[in-house]
């Protein structure tokens, strides 16, 4: 859950984040919540919403030890499971898992990625830990299908300033980085939040957000509903069709 580019940090140019807060990203209570907070958010908020992963391409942005993609594996059991991480060290992490996911080295601001190749995302605490965060929602947008939905928690203005207190550094306060800002953008590069959660108390936000078919859709259920018309008039059409 480590993402960006750029250098700085506690001293050690080049890491994302410094060895204080890497280490508890890799903790037991780091997993614990999300497992038991994080994760039960989002699984919620795509059942209120109707939508089923379980046939889809999942992208998994900023994995970090990749205990984010074994709860996306358990919990929504994906077609297919892609996971990267800037952190080599972290990528090696998330490999020794084991687990039925293609996992590499990829930064969120630049995603060797197909467009439209995914349909859905994850990202978890990561565009805050960069220095272009708003190339980094763009990137995913960008990978994303339309109608595809993004599952996003970032932190508020207290949490930004706890950590700065906390770290004596972040790239957060010199990036712009804060929810409103955030909202902002998701709207810019086409993506409606369809619902937004507190979460930790208020601290974060928990979102889910889908890419619409245009930037004119109203809704995510507008443009959702418009590709499921498509593809069942596509599919009507191709069964009635008598062979030559």
């Amino acid at each position: 859950m480590s993402q960006t580019s750029g250098s700085g940090g506690e001293g050690h140019p080049g890491t994302p984040i410094g060895p204080g807060e890497l280490n508890l990203m890799n903790s037991r209570a780091r997993e614990l919540l999300l497992k038991y907070w994080d994760f039960r958010l989002f699984g919620g908020a795509l059942r209120r919403h109707g939508i089923d992963l379980g046939d889809a391409v999942v992208l998994d942005a900023g994995c970090g030890s990749g205990y984010s993609t074994s709860l996306i594996w358990e919990m929504f059991r994906p077609r297919e499971l892609l996971a990267c991480d800037v952190m080599p060290e972290q990528v090696e992490r998330a490999r020794a898992r084991g687990l039925p996911a293609t996992v590499f080295v990829g930064d969120i601001t630049s995603l060797h990625l197909a467009d439209r190749s995914c349909d859905a995302a994850f990202v978890l605490g990561v565009l805050h830990h960069c220095s272009n965060w708003r190339e980094g929602l763009a990137q995913v947008a960008r990978v994303l299908r339309d109608g595809g939905v993004l599952l996003l928690e970032e932190p508020g203005k207290q949490h930004i300033a706890f950590e700065r207190a906390i770290l004596g550094w972040t790239y957060t306060c010199d990036s712009g980085f804060n929810l409103e800002e955030l909202r902002l953008e998701l709207a810019r590069v086409g993506l409606a939040v369809i619902e937004e959660k507190p979460l930790y108390f208020g601290l974060f936000g928990s979102f889910l957000c889908a890419k619409m078919a245009s930037h004119t859709s109203a809704r995510y259920v507008v443009a959702r509903r418009l590709l499921r018309t498509l593809s069942t008039a596509g599919d009507m059409a191709a069964s009635h069709q008598v062979p030559a």
